[in-house]
């Protein structure tokens, strides 16, 4: 019997604040792809539903495309939405665990394990470990995604990953006066339009464009990067040092290193490093972050009310989704900016901003939800998309539970 794919979230989400409120664990853009697409095609199954919180199974369930959080059945795979895999995988008979470094990676149900576990049981791993108690286990190949910067450090390696020699294309008319450097490793899609005095060179690593791209006058795109649909790169752009970008970004000044999700704008000058940003910001003009220390020693970043060790010496700034930051704003090294949090401040930022938080030259204090809510269906409304019903509510509730996860750090 063919097995039956389903993704899940572990408490190790919480790690992942402040970008996985607004999103599941399975949404977060690794390399090219979000965690459920990349999954998905490592495994060789189409995603039969995901298994994730209570709060925010509605809203997943619409953008995943998939059932959620409904009860597992006989030859379902549960797999854990942090495990990155890198090469195919092949799952033994059920019942089986695999795990990776006593971490649960995977479980292959048979009919009575199925009837054992919920998406709760797997969201606590008292709850979990008790479930699962008995069961086989084997170890797992592949990795586990436990902070944010993770998916920056080793953003390089995965863009490179994720190339195929059959992605090299070029399916839109260019000038022949474009400079392509190393074309064996450049893809660019349909209807993408790129001035002939801007440079794709893949030189340095592989770089996918995708389709209904627009690339401005001398803009310079260093590989590896990625470019997805409906992106605008504004004329003097730099993009190095291992990109993922869009779908439907705006990007301007100079950009290393970053993730920036769905719907970001980043139109104008300033420094944008080692960054995660999340989907719907916007970034104000001259705006920029530090990504490295005066004294060259190594990040350390706030995750829960605790300063953790990143081990790095590059890594600059954790951006929530609906964040607005405003001109000439300075974003310190290893800073965390929340969830709809609103920046009106140029003097050098705190380095925590808790969600919903209203920012000024006084520092921060709690917005107001509503308000909030209509800036950031006001922004996508300036897209020509609605946030659904479901959204809104999510975003209110969000208002509220979020003060769970960060009272301590407020």
């Amino acid at each position: 019997m063919k097995k039956s794919l389903v993704l899940f979230e572990d408490g190790g989400f919480v790690d992942l604040l402040p970008l996985v409120f607004w999103r599941s664990v399975f949404e977060l853009h690794v390399s090219r792809k979000i965690v459920l697409d990349r999954t998905a095609q490592r495994i060789g199954l189409p995603v039969a539903g995901v298994w994730t919180r209570d709060w925010l199974a509605r809203v997943a369930g619409q953008r995943c495309g998939a059932p959620a959080n409904y009860p597992a059945t006989a030859n379902t795979v549960l797999v854990n939405g942090r495990w990155v895999l890198d090469d195919p995988v092949e799952f033994p008979e059920a019942p089986c665990v695999g795990v990776v470094d006593s971490e649960v990676a995977y479980i292959v149900c048979d009919q009575e394990l199925a009837s054992q576990l919920t998406p709760r049981d797997l969201l606590d791993a008292t709850r979990r470990e008790v479930s699962l108690q008995g069961v086989p286990r084997e170890t797992a190949g592949g990795r586990f995604l436990r902070y944010p910067w993770e998916m920056i450090s080793d953003l390089p390696a995965l863009l490179e990953s994720d190339w195929r020699a059959t992605d090299a294309c070029i399916e839109s008319e260019l000038d022949r006066e474009l400079k392509l450097e190393n074309p064996d490793r450049i893809h660019i899609g349909e209807r993408t339009r790129i001035h002939p005095t801007a440079l794709i060179n893949a030189s340095e690593g592989s770089i996918y464009i995708s389709h209904d791209v627009q690339v401005g006058a001398y803009a310079v795109i260093d590989g590896p990067a990625y470019i997805g649909p409906g992106t605008r790169i504004r004329p003097h752009a730099w993009l190095h040092g291992g990109n993922a970008i869009g779908p439907v970004c705006r990007i301007g000044g100079e950009v290393h290193g970053c993730v920036m999700h769905s719907y970001t704008n980043k139109q104008h000058g300033g420094y944008l490093g080692h960054a995660y940003v999340g989907s719907w910001v916007n970034i104000g003009a001259g705006a920029a972050n530090s990504d490295l220390k005066n004294t060259y020693g190594t990040v350390r970043v706030p995750v829960n009310g605790v300063n953790v060790d990143t081990r790095l010496k590059f890594f600059g700034t954790i951006i929530g989704d609906h964040a607005k930051i405003c001109i000439n704003a300075a974003i310190p090294t290893g800073a965390v900016i929340g969830l709809a949090a609103s920046v009106a401040s140029t003097r050098l930022l705190p380095k925590y901003l808790p969600s919903f938080s209203w920012v000024t030259e006084d520092g921060p204090r709690a917005g107001d939800p509503l308000r909030l809510l209509d800036a950031a269906s006001a922004a996508m409304a300036r897209r020509d998309v609605d946030m659904t019903d479901d959204e809104v509510e999510l975003f209110l509730d969000l208002g509220k539970r979020v003060r769970s996860f960060e009272g301590n750090v407020r």
